[in-house]
């Protein structure tokens, strides 16, 4: 699960809802007609970023660990469950993996590699810390670098602008963690534009 507070996600939708317009209109301006976030819908940092996508326009795409009634036992609520619910039934596609229960950590961990195989560019809301076991937001940020796929980074620990990681074909991948030794610098509109160019030419 996510353990970001929604005060901490408030304060950073300033920061992450003009990723999403910016980065929405050059795709568009490109040509693009369909953009998707693709998404686990854990409670915190999932939800609020689908809420936001969705208000720009862009269809939900869910991964789940889990069978999605058997996920749903993961929330500790009744109003997160129904939260979640809320938020698969304005989904356009769903993927829902063959996870099970008490084997949870090699669960996230393949739903974090199914969402990387569905995605183009990975925008993460991390504190920054390096993995504490499978599945987490490290460990995702991790494979997309391995992957070389561009990562935006917004820190949920620091008063800080977002950031472009990037390790591109071609640059050794240096230090213990793919993301150590990327390439990063401030993700000003400038920067997100090329990122969005180069990933809709790729495509």
């Amino acid at each position: 699960m996510n353990r970001i507070s929604q005060r901490q996600l408030d304060r950073l939708t300033p920061q992450v809802q003009p990723l999403l317009a910016q980065g929405a209109e050059r795709a568009r301006a490109l040509g693009v007609v369909s953009l998707m976030l693709v998404c686990g819908l854990a409670e915190g940092a999932d939800r609020h970023v689908a809420r936001l996508a969705l208000d720009e326009g862009y269809g939900l795409h869910a991964v789940l660990p889990f069978d999605r009634d058997l996920y749903a036992r993961d929330f500790p609520s009744a109003a997160s469950r129904r939260e979640f619910d809320a938020l698969l039934r304005r989904a356009e596609r769903v993927t829902e993996l063959p996870g099970r229960h008490g084997f949870n950590s090699q669960a996230y961990h393949r739903a974090g590699q199914a969402l990387l195989d569905r995605s183009d560019l990975l925008l993460a809301l991390w504190d920054g810390r390096p993995a504490q076991g499978p599945g987490g937001t490290a460990e995702v940020v991790d494979a997309a670098c391995l992957r070389r796929m561009p990562v935006v980074h917004v820190s949920t620990a620091l008063h800080a602008a977002p950031v472009l990681i990037w390790q591109r074909q071609g640059q050794p991948v240096r230090g213990l963690s793919a993301y150590e030794g990327a390439p990063a610098r401030r993700c000003r509109p400038a920067q997100l534009a090329a990122v969005v160019s180069h990933v809709v030419r790729a495509g």
